[in-house]
């Protein structure tokens, strides 16, 4: 149903999710959306597990077009003073489940981080999750790392909406290439629903591009011609809902849209430029 819809649908229906959304309320954690969550003196942490069905499809060539399976999550928020430890794969967007960040300044709101996290997922001969079955449109292929970057994100926060700029530079020596990225979050609750919407804009260096999905004379042959791209980019939007069952259980679900810029859709080695993720579940919350 998503596969034909344009980014600039997809967009629309962020902004009318966005204006829909009458009322204020507060974030649950400080990755995706934390337009209230200040740091605190001394030490704090809060935490929740949960379990959930997903179903995506893949980019990578030859991979099963639809994914799907269960996962369970457990999501850790760890502050002290100004540092904090973020683990949340509850939601879609974003960067890896694990943030760590120092908070410089957040006055008058504006908030400068020094952050860390995991941004891109490996693959090899096998895809992304490393299972025994060789994919034979991969074969051949060096494995792509999980890269590690660190940088700055400034962040201005607009009430219930918040705007962040994040220049990280890998520091696994995955790649060793730079990513910008800015997202523009809103939370919202209407009744008992909470509502999040996120816009997401990331450019990637040359480094990132060719390492992930460029192709070496090594791994060339005759179906898979040498590939050597330049800069790229991607435009994802996320739409995340939760809903109270109890006073601890909380019902959750959510829809991302990635499209990527034709350096990435034009690699041998990518069936196609967009991918779509959805997700339900519940999560116990202490």
């Amino acid at each position: 149903m998503l596969k034909g819809l344009s980014i600039k649908t997809l967009l629309k229906i962020l902004c009318l999710t966005i204006w829909l959304s009458p009322i204020v309320t507060h974030a649950s954690n400080r990755l995706y959306a934390d337009n209230d969550l200040e740091p605190i003196k001394g030490f704090s942490w809060d935490w929740s597990f949960g379990a959930g069905i997903y179903i995506q499809d893949s980019y990578l060539l030859g991979s099963d077009s639809t994914e799907n399976g269960k996962n369970l999550n457990l999501n850790l928020a760890l502050s002290y003073n100004n540092f904090y430890l973020d683990i949340d794969n509850s939601q879609l967007s974003g960067k890896g489940a694990l943030i760590i960040g120092y908070s410089v300044i957040d006055k008058y709101d504006w908030g400068l981080d020094i952050i860390a996290s995991n941004f891109q997922s490996g693959f090899d001969e096998n895809g992304i999750y490393n299972t025994n079955d060789l994919i034979p449109e991969l074969e051949g292929i060096t494995p792509r790392e999980y890269d590690f970057d660190a940088g700055i994100r400034l962040s201005r926060s607009y009430k219930d909406t918040q705007l962040s700029f994040e220049l990280l530079n890998d520091i696994s020596g995955a790649h060793g290439g730079w990513l910008f990225n800015t997202y523009l979050s809103h939370i919202r609750v209407w009744k008992n629903w909470e509502f999040r919407s996120v816009a997401g804009l990331n450019f990637y260096s040359e480094n990132f591009t060719q390492y992930y999905y460029g192709i070496t004379p090594k791994e060339a042959k005759s179906d898979r011609t040498l590939y050597s791209p330049g800069n790229s980019y991607s435009v994802l939007i996320e739409f995340h809902a939760e809903y109270p069952l109890t006073e601890d259980w909380v019902f959750m679900g959510g829809i991302l849209s990635t499209k990527f810029s034709s350096a990435i859709g034009s690699s041998p080695i990518i069936s196609q430029s967009y991918q779509h993720k959805a997700k339900v579940g519940v999560r116990y919350v202490f």
